[in-house]
């Protein structure tokens, strides 16, 4: 309530509120009120007819919910896009006849699945200690910048964000998946990582079909 009123002028507002919300049809009856009844517009601070405050309400309705519909459109085309490249992606993954086949088939279509700018499998005799320690933990995940001196120089980009985690199945260790983005909002330490998870075990998975390779 507005502050610059006292508290029986407010009351008496609830009421008349009330008592308009529950006697349907009153400007109906009493149309011309529409317009004479002014109010001050939030933009331009000119008064203006309920019926012009209205429309106004209306047309900003209008231009949220077409907003929304295109954010809708969006995010579904976007997830039938991410839907078909991760069915591809395991299609690859089933078709592949060894390891290193295996291993293109990863890197190749995450590259395509997240836009990336580096997608590398480290293999576990180039693990170093350091890095082997912190992902029993838990994957690194935000800025390049963590793995200075857990990766060879050569497998890091200039700037951005990285990811890093482990490639485990059946308590077999395959690895170490890496993918990295010159965009550093690309992997930020704050984002669910749940379906990264996801990929890293199918990854895992069909590395182990060779592991005897």
């Amino acid at each position: 309530m507005d502050s610059d009123i006292n508290q029986p002028q407010q009351d008496q507002e609830h009421l008349i509120a009330q008592w308009l919300l529950s006697t349907p049809g009153f400007f109906d009856r009493h149309p011309d009120l529409l317009t004479q009844i002014e109010l001050v517009n939030s933009h331009s601070g000119k008064a203006v007819s309920l019926q012009e405050k209205q429309m106004a309400l209306l047309r900003n309705q209008n231009r949220d919910l077409n907003q929304r519909l295109s954010e809708m459109l969006r995010f579904g085309t976007e997830n039938d896009r991410t839907q078909t490249l991760m069915m591809q992606w395991l299609e690859g993954l089933l078709a592949s006849k060894d390891r290193n086949a295996t291993i293109e088939s990863i890197t190749t279509s995450l590259h395509k699945l997240f836009d990336i700018g580096k997608v590398e499998i480290i293999p576990p005799e180039q693990v170093f200690d350091e890095l082997k320690t912190k992902l029993d933990q838990a994957p690194i995940c935000g800025s390049v910048d963590l793995a200075t001196n857990l990766v060879s120089a050569d497998l890091l980009l200039d700037d951005g964000s990285i990811i890093l985690i482990q490639l485990k199945y059946q308590s077999t260790t395959l690895g170490v998946l890496l993918m990295a983005s010159q965009d550093k909002e690309k992997f930020l330490p704050q984002m669910g990582l749940s379906y990264i998870h996801q990929l890293a075990q199918f990854a895992a998975a069909a590395l182990y079909r060779f592991q005897d390779q």
